[in-house]
């Protein structure tokens, strides 16, 4: 018993990570883009086409691929792409960020203090939604926070070339899963602390490191290109996007306010970091909490000016603002006991309602938590009692579709009115209305309705009888 107690701090982390992430790890089905970046893997599994994989025979090209190249490792190790191969990259890099938290704490905070950061990082709301789900957020704050530690250790000297070659190899592999705006959070917090600091010795070598990723990045675009690929890489960036004013104002306030809620309970202690940051006295204490406030105001400022943004996308600063609250509780704890006290009870809270979650709610109501691979599941024993080609009209809807074991291919509305029944058509209910009316001579002879998120409709097709 006294050894369990004695666990290191590293070993608590893991083992919180084990209660709150994986049990009940398989009732949850897909959410959000989980299938897609599944769909992609599968895709590269079978054809092998790793730059410009396909969704159900229709290229894909909006990012580079780092997940699905990731799932694909883990696949070959396991057997078959699914909910454990897609998810295990995602969940590994949420474990490594906290420990990675944990062990910047831990240098100038006490083992409480440095656990307290690891916890705020991994029960924070905005990390909560994540902790289980396979998209890429996760991995490129990962990749971005080790940049950054990399380029700390070495930053209260002089940052070394192998540092910034090794920071450098990070961000590139980070701009392998979004393109180059993850790449901000570095840049600006870095390059924010190096203008902060006058190091302007500094300069070529964090030059090196972002010329690296956009080498890579650029190299990836000219190897996919295709007429029109443009037009879409903009609007994934947000470049095209327009708001009008009124609408722009009220969805900043509301992305200010939301962030805030998502990056709780560190929020709480932040406006007490300020008295750190101007301490001289505080030493490497102080030009830490600096060097963290860089990194992760800098960018979060750049988004709250973007239109379009989420707060999703503001994941990197997650990890910073942790280090900072374990930097702060210390001090608080004796100084300020209400909310010092305040930010401990809700942490405590958070991780009650994560574990309460995994281990009661989700084994209670399988149903509600497995809806797209139940709807899936329909769909494929629908078609295989009445076998027949299958489309998916205007996709991908990849969180059911990924359940379905019959090949699938893609198609927009408008081919699909050539397809030659008998056939399945996967689609919003709205666009087979809109088929039926453009073609008398489609008759639906089994229609499937699914509730899972998206609504999506399987109906089979065949010729009316003529009169």
């Amino acid at each position: 018993m006294i050894k369990f107690l004695r666990m290191t701090p590293a070993v608590w982390v893991i083992l919180v990570w084990t209660l709150t992430v994986l049990p009940s790890l398989p009732v949850r089905s897909f959410i959000w883009e989980e299938g897609t970046n599944a769909e992609l893997a599968r895709d590269m599994l079978v054809h092998g086409n790793m730059l410009e994989p396909s969704i159900y025979g229709v290229r894909w090209a909006e990012k580079p691929s780092l997940l699905p190249w990731l799932i694909v490792g883990v696949a070959r190790l396991t057997g078959e792409v699914n909910e454990w191969s897609a998810r295990l990259p995602a969940m590994l890099a949420v474990l490594v960020t906290a420990l990675l938290v944990l062990s910047l704490a831990r240098r100038l905070a006490s083992t409480p203090a440095a656990f307290f950061a690891a916890a705020c990082f991994l029960f924070c709301p905005l990390l909560l939604r994540k902790l289980t789900i396979a998209e890429p957020d996760t991995i490129i704050t990962v990749l971005s926070f080790a940049a950054l530690v990399i380029w700390w250790r070495g930053a209260q000297t002089r940052v070394s070339w192998r540092r910034w070659l090794a920071c450098g190899m990070l961000l590139t592999t980070a701009a392998m899963a979004k393109g180059p705006q993850p790449i901000a959070y570095f840049a600006l917090g870095v390059g924010g602390f190096i203008v902060l600091h006058r190091r302007w010795g500094d300069l070529p070598g964090l030059m090196l490191s972002l010329v690296m990723p956009a080498i890579a990045v650029v190299a990836w675009a000219i190897a996919v290109y295709r007429p029109g690929d443009l037009t879409v890489w903009l609007g994934y960036m947000r470049l095209g996007h327009r708001i009008e004013p009124v609408a722009y104002l009220v969805e900043r306030v509301r992305f200010s306010g939301v962030l805030m809620l998502d990056l709780l309970p560190a929020t709480l202690l932040l406006p007490f970091m300020v008295h750190q940051w101007q301490e001289r006295r505080l030493g490497e204490k102080s030009t830490l909490i600096k060097a963290m406030f860089c990194y992760a105001g800098m960018a979060t400022l750049v988004l709250f000016l973007w239109p379009g943004a989420n707060t999703r996308y503001a994941m990197q600063a997650a990890p910073a603002c942790a280090v900072m609250a374990g930097l702060a509780i210390d001090d608080l704890w004796q100084r300020c006991r209400v909310v010092s006290r305040f930010a401990a009870i809700l942490l405590a809270a958070l991780f009650a309602y994560q574990l309460v979650l995994v281990t009661v709610v989700m084994p209670m109501f399988p149903h509600s938590f497995g809806a797209t691979r139940i709807a899936g599941q329909t769909i494929d024993q629908a078609i295989g009692r009445a076998p027949a080609p299958a489309f998916n009209i205007d996709g991908p809807d990849t969180n059911q579709l990924f359940y379905v074991s019959h090949p699938i291919h893609g198609l927009d509305l408008r081919d699909a009115m050539k397809v030659a029944p008998p056939a399945w058509l996967l689609l919003a209910p709205h666009k087979l209305s809109w088929i039926e009316a453009q073609n008398p001579d489609f008759a639906v002879s089994q229609l499937i309705s699914t509730t899972s998120g998206v609504e999506l409709v399987a109906a089979r097709i065949g010729s009316r009888p003529a009169p």
